[in-house]
C-alpha cells in the first residue's frame, strides 16, 4: 500500500502575513517609484536649456530658458561664461556695426562716429505666448551716455518684441545716437497711454534700436549706486524691446548668488502674452558663467485696440525665423546655431 505525503496546509494567519507582506513591498516599490518620479519631474522643471550660443572674447554668451509642461516660458535669459568675462573686448571700444560718418571726410571714426560697443545677435525659442523673439547682447566697454549714469562697463540686454528685420530699416545717421533723422522722429513718436510705462523717461535714441525709456526713479538715474538697472525701448508708439542693464564691475567683484529686481509694468500691454515681473542676476559658480535672466512670467491680454497696433509687430513666420537667424549667423561672425 502506498502512503500518500500531504503538504502541510497553510494556515489562514500565515495566507494574512504573506499577502499583507507582498502589500506593503508593493506598496514600498510603487512609493519609490512615485518618488523618483516626482524628482525627475523637479528636475525637469528646473531644467535650464540652451538654445543658441555665440562667441564673445575667449568664451561665450547663450540664450537659455525653462519651460512649462503646456510650453509657456518660466524663465529666459543669457549666461556668459567665466572665461569670456575674464577676455571681453576693450579695444577698439566698438565694432562698427553702429557706425556713421558724420563729419562726411569719407572716414569713419572708431570713437567718435561709431556706437554700441560690441553686439551680439541670439535668439529665443518659439515658446508659447512669449512675445520676445532674439535678444541684441551689448558689451560697453566705456559705458555710454547719460554722463555719471550709465558711462561705466556694462552689458545692455535687449529683449526685442520687434521682428529682427524691421529692426534692420532703423538706419543711422546725425540725430540722436548715430541715428537717420527720419528714423529718429518715427522712434520719439509718443507710446499712448495705458501702453507708457509709469516714471519712465528718455535717455534717448539709439541707432539700430529706437528709443531708450529708463526708470528716473530708480539707480542709478535717481543717483544710487549702479548695479543692475531696466528700460524700455520704442519705435513708432510701440514698446518694442526690454531691457536690462547689468554693470560687469559689480558682477565681477559681488559675485551674486542671486539679486533681481521688480519691472515696473505699464498699465497694459500692445501684445498679449506671457511678460516677466522680474529680471535678476546670479554668479553659478559650478558653471563657471553669470546667469542674467526674466523671471516670474504671468499672462498679459491686450486690448483689443492695443493688440490690432502691435499686429505689425507679432512673430515672424518659421521660414523668415530661420532666413533672419541664417542672416545674424553671417553677420555675426559668431558660431551660433
Amino acid at each position: 500500500m502506498t502512503v500518500k505525503h500531504r503538504r502541510p496546509a497553510l494556515t489562514v494567519v500565515a495566507l494574512l502575513v504573506l499577502a499583507t507582506a507582498a502589500l506593503l513591498l508593493a506598496r514600498g516599490v510603487a512609493s519609490d517609484a512615485g518618488a523618483a518620479d516626482g524628482v525627475a519631474a523637479a528636475k525637469d522643471k528646473d531644467k535650464l536649456i540652451v538654445h543658441n550660443q555665440i562667441s564673445i572674447g575667449k568664451g561665450f554668451v547663450r540664450t537659455v530658458y525653462r519651460r512649462a509642461p503646456d510650453g509657456t516660458p518660466r524663465m529666459i535669459g543669457v549666461t556668459i561664461s567665466e572665461a569670456a568675462m575674464e577676455s571681453l573686448p576693450d579695444e577698439p571700444r566698438h565694432d562698427g556695426n553702429t557706425c556713421f560718418d558724420v563729419n562726411e571726410d569719407g572716414t569713419t571714426n572708431r570713437v567718435t562716429e561709431c556706437a554700441s560697443g560690441h553686439e551680439r545677435v541670439l535668439w529665443f525659442p518659439e515658446l508659447r505666448g512669449l512675445p520676445f523673439q532674439w535678444m541684441m547682447f551689448n558689451w560697453q566697454p566705456a559705458g555710454h551716455g547719460p554722463p555719471g549714469v550709465f558711462d561705466k562697463p556694462h552689458f545692455d540686454l535687449h529683449y526685442f518684441i520687434q521682428d529682427y528685420i524691421e529692426r534692420n530699416f532703423i538706419r543711422t545717421g546725425k540725430c540722436g545716437v548715430l541715428t537717420n533723422c527720419t528714423d529718429f522722429a518715427t522712434a520719439v513718436k509718443p507710446v499712448p497711454p495705458p501702453y507708457y510705462p509709469v516714471g519712465f523717461g528718455p535717455p534717448g535714441v539709439a541707432a539700430r534700436m529706437g528709443n531708450h525709456l529708463a526708470d528716473g526713479n530708480a539707480p542709478p538715474l535717481s543717483g544710487g549706486a549702479f548695479t543692475q538697472a531696466f528700460a524700455y525701448g520704442s519705435y513708432d508708439a510701440q514698446i518694442s524691446f526690454w531691457e536690462p542693464v547689468v554693470s560687469t564691475t559689480w558682477l565681477r567683484e559681488q559675485k551674486p548668488k542671486q539679486d533681481c529686481l521688480t519691472i515696473k509694468w505699464a498699465p497694459a500691454v500692445q501684445l498679449s502674452g506671457y511678460y516677466p515681473h522680474t529680471t535678476c542676476a546670479r554668479f553659478r559658480e559650478d558653471e563657471e558663467d553669470y546667469l542674467m535672466s526674466l523671471e516670474d512670467f504671468e499672462y498679459r491680454q491686450a486690448p483689443a485696440a492695443g493688440a490690432k497696433a502691435a499686429a505689425r509687430s507679432a512673430v515672424a513666420p518659421a521660414r523668415a525665423r530661420a532666413a533672419t537667424a541664417a542672416i545674424a549667423h553671417a553677420r555675426e561672425g559668431g558660431d551660433g546655431h
